[in-house]
């Protein structure tokens, strides 16, 4: 599955950041029932890995087409626990000829650069955090969704002469207009790329 931030994910449905009963947990409640509440939460989720350009949770199986930068390429993570594959110019390298770090950075080794083509390399790598590791990201998407939640759904002004009727937004636009404290929340996980917001 070819994911917006620009590489694919392995015949897998990302999963929202957070569930169902994680939420109703940590809001103690006030929503359960409530079926838009999936819905809310699939919006924060996807608003979150928006605004910080990858997909951040859980760790996934990935694929990442690459234009390298000398002997440096860089994958769209922010944390890589394994590199399992890398060709260049659609040949197989070894595990001698390029090293990698947990950031997702790529080093040509050998006193050589990487190949100059546009999406010269080809990196299977996994990538993502157990959700374990990070407790802040369901804050985020929770408050986020709350603030979905505490929309109402359908009209929300109206005027009789001038018969003007205006909508309450859908749960993606509520939950994609983050407010500069929650972006600030987000920025260990945001990666400087041309797919972060």
């Amino acid at each position: 599955m070819f994911t917006p931030w620009g590489y694919t994910v392995d015949d897998y449905s990302i999963p929202p950041l957070m569930s169902v009963s994680d939420f109703d947990s940590m809001t103690g409640g006030k929503y359960s029932g409530d079926l838009r509440v999936s819905q809310a939460i699939e919006a924060a989720s996807q608003a979150v890995r928006n605004a910080c350009g990858w997909h951040i949770s859980p760790s996934l199986s990935c694929t990442a087409k690459l234009t390298a930068s000398g002997k440096l390429a860089k994958l769209p993570a922010g944390y890589v626990s394994d590199v399992t594959s890398l060709k260049e110019d659609g040949t197989s390298l070894t595990d001698g000829d390029y090293e990698w770090r947990h950031d997702g950075l790529i080093r040509c080794c050998n006193f050589r650069n990487f190949s100059q083509r546009w999406d010269g390399l080809e990196v299977e790598y996994e990538a993502g955090y157990d959700s374990e590791a990070v407790p802040d990201l369901a804050n985020a998407v929770m408050g986020i969704a709350e603030g979905v939640l505490a929309v109402a759904p359908g009209v929300m002004s109206e005027s009789a002469d001038g018969v003007s009727i205006s909508y309450s937004a859908s749960a993606q636009s509520v939950a994609a207009a983050l407010t500069s404290q929650q972006l600030a929340a987000l920025a260990p996980y945001r990666l400087v790329s041309t797919h972060a917001a």
